[in-house]
């Protein structure tokens, strides 16, 4: 068993079923040609068509399952999902001899496998792609069919202040983010400062104690990424969740809390967490949002900013005289600017 699994989010457009995804794209094979410099055409025209390309295709499917749960309004709910295999044959580096000659396939192609899941909730199905390698993800798109592919997925993109805010739950409320559900705790951090070329990252085994991202946010920034511990009823789960609901799970230190018919853990963890528990994180926060933002953010920031300013005293022994001197200075250089 791995002990982490990487998943990339895909929302399918065109494709209303299960029975959807298994006749328009499971009956699909893609055919990736070898790239041949003009310089080398002639010495391509002996290869056979089989030589010439590389294949995705498809595995053997599993068998389709369901999982019940109480949806984000507490009604009775369930999710269909299957998984299956991608198989990828991609090119060696080395593609030719010593002599410059073309090798044969079978000396110049990798062969890959990717485990690929659709589940369907609510009228609309998603493509999870299970890989950290975006050259294979990619791959397994063009399998796929990007035809097929929506480019934009607004139920699963996570709105700016959710992870702040989940920092802020962490923090203030003992991790408490409803009667069901705790965050257990928040070990990781990505954000980005200004824009998106610079990007702070963090970790610790108590990121609440990590002062960056104390100052991180009281400084106005927004957090892009987050891991974390969750635990409810059902699950209890360490996972990395970015804006835009890729995921990474660390499987060995997650466990189902009740048993689930599935074939073991991955499965179900990859379909419990986008199924049911990113958007319970996301009604969440869109419930909280507005007295959030109106009145605990500004608060919040105040209070984990003067934490920072307490340990940036405290680790290099400043002394009043020291803080005042930093606030004339600032003074002095408004006022340079109110000037000018």
């Amino acid at each position: 068993m791995k002990s982490k699994v990487t998943c990339k989010l895909f929302k399918l457009t065109k494709i209303n079923s299960l029975i959807d995804v298994k006749k328009n794209i499971l009956n699909r094979k893609y055919t990736d040609p070898l790239k041949i410099a003009s310089r080398d055409s002639k010495k391509a025209e002996h290869l056979s068509e089989e030589e010439k390309n590389f294949y995705f295709t498809w595995g053997e499917v599993s068998q389709q399952n369901d999982i019940s749960f109480y949806d984000i309004n507490e009604q009775e709910d369930s999710v269909e999902y299957f998984f299956v295999p991608a198989d990828i044959e991609f090119t060696k580096r080395k593609k030719k001899d010593s002599n410059g000659n073309f090798l044969s396939k079978a000396n110049r192609v990798n062969y890959a496998q990717i485990m690929v899941y659709f589940f369907n909730i609510k009228d609309s199905v998603h493509l999870i792609i299970c890989s950290s390698n975006e050259f294979h993800v990619d791959r397994v798109k063009k399998l796929v069919g990007t035809q097929y592919i929506s480019k934009i997925d607004d139920d699963y993109q996570m709105p700016p202040d959710l992870f702040n805010w989940l920092f802020f739950k962490y923090t203030q409320n003992a991790g408490l983010l409803d009667d069901g559900i705790t965050l257990m705790n928040i070990s990781g951090f990505i954000g980005n400062i200004g824009d998106e070329h610079n990007i702070f990252s963090g970790t610790s085994d108590q990121t609440s104690e990590l002062i960056i991202t104390k100052a991180f946010i009281s400084n106005g920034e927004t957090l892009k990424t987050i891991t974390a511990r969750l635990r409810n009823a059902d699950i209890d789960i360490v996972f990395t969740l970015d804006d835009m609901s890729n995921t990474q799970i660390f499987v060995n230190q997650s466990s189902k809390l009740k048993m689930f018919e599935a074939e073991n853990n991955e499965p179900f963890f990859i379909v419990y967490l986008y199924s049911y528990l990113i958007p319970k994180l996301k009604s969440l926060y869109n419930n909280s949002a507005k007295h959030f933002l109106s009145e605990e953010k500004k608060q919040f920031r105040i209070q984990i900013g003067l934490e920072v300013i307490e340990s940036i005293i405290k680790k290099n022994l400043l002394d009043l005289n020291d803080v005042a001197a930093l606030f004339e200075t600032s003074s002095t250089f408004d006022k340079k600017i109110e000037h000018k």
